[in-house]
């Protein structure tokens, strides 16, 4: 019987900046972008659009995020000059039950001026 091998989780950086009334969170490994109108609602939907793709991407077989480029350089920037920001204690970032190889992405979040 083949060794099942573990794949270590994915990990993903994002800045997270505010333009026109909206939160928005902008992936820099992947060209994946969310909004909302509240961090805290931004931070569901950064995680729910993840972990959508992963899920899609388990139940097809197939990479993770496989032919999405990386966000453009002016994120990337913005990235390098944001803030850290801590994970919240009740951090609910997880993969769904019963789907056994999906990990949760280490999502490290920085906050731009």
């Amino acid at each position: 019987m083949p060794k099942k091998t573990e794949v270590p989780p994915l990990r993903i950086r994002a800045v997270l900046f505010e333009e026109e009334g909206w939160w928005v969170a902008q992936c820099l490994e992947y060209n994946v972008a969310t909004q909302a109108k509240s961090l805290e609602d931004l931070r569901y939907e950064l995680e729910r659009i993840l972990l959508g793709h992963l899920v899609v991407s388990a139940e097809n077989a197939t990479e993770p995020f496989q032919n999405l480029p990386p966000a453009p350089q002016r994120f990337w920037r913005m990235y390098e000059s944001a803030q850290p920001i801590e994970p919240p204690a009740d951090s609910s970032f997880h993969a769904p039950e019963g789907l056994s190889g999906v990990k949760a992405p280490a999502v490290e979040l920085r906050a731009a001026a």
